[in-house]
């Protein structure tokens, strides 16, 4: 005779809630980030009249880079979305974040309003495709 565990329906409602709640949290905690060693460092070039970065905005953005290329795939549509929607709703010139890559030797981060985060399928060697360059 088998013996079976049953969970009620309850409790896989509450193990998903869990679930969703930390990948929420984390995807905050990974903006946050975005926020510290990108966006307020680099403010003055992507936001204002600097012509180009400074180094703790290359320094930083590296950071955010290296974070991504490292990351899992649900890590790196939070970067990516932290990035879209700060090129959605700051004031930040498009002409210059689209130098920015190439300014601060990233490879795979970028700031772009139109990028599709959700393109995160996993490639043969079973890590995320780049979802900036393609």
């Amino acid at each position: 005779m088998s013996s079976t565990i049953t969970i009620p329906t309850y409790s896989l409602l509450v193990l998903i809630l869990i679930s969703i709640y930390f990948a929420l949290a984390n995807a905050d905690a990974l903006c946050d980030d975005v926020n510290s060693n990108l966006l307020i460092p680099c403010q003055g070039f992507l936001m204002s009249g600097n012509d180009s970065p400074n180094t703790a905005c290359c320094s930083g953005a590296q950071i955010i880079d290296k974070q991504f290329h490292e990351s899992g795939c649900s890590d790196r549509e939070a970067i990516c979305l932290c990035l879209k929607n700060a090129a959605q709703t700051l004031p930040i010139d498009l002409q210059k974040a689209a130098k920015f890559p190439a300014l601060c030797n990233l490879d795979y981060i970028s700031i772009d309003p139109n990028v599709d985060c959700s393109n995160h399928m996993l490639d043969p060697i079973a890590i995320c495709h780049n979802m900036f360059k393609t």
